[in-house]
């Protein structure tokens, strides 16, 4: 779902829900459940919205290159 919604590959969707379980302290499992809940219009708690909103920011700045090192 992740890999649509993003959209991206398989391994940065995978970080993607890491990232936010870590931020959130919860599960792995917990916060795929409460994505598709969401997308089934439950709502997500704050914490998890703002820990998605960081991840996917550091995603697509990833995917602009934005981290990536620079040749000089």
């Amino acid at each position: 779902m992740v890999m649509v919604l993003a959209p991206c590959r398989r391994g940065p969707a995978r970080g993607l829900l890491v990232d936010v379980a870590r931020q959130c302290n919860a599960q792995l499992p917990d916060v795929a459940a409460a994505v598709v809940a969401a997308w089934e219009g439950e709502p997500l708690s704050r914490l998890m919205r703002r820990a998605l909103r960081h991840a996917l920011r550091r995603l697509y700045a990833e995917d602009r290159g934005c981290d990536a090192p620079t040749v000089g």
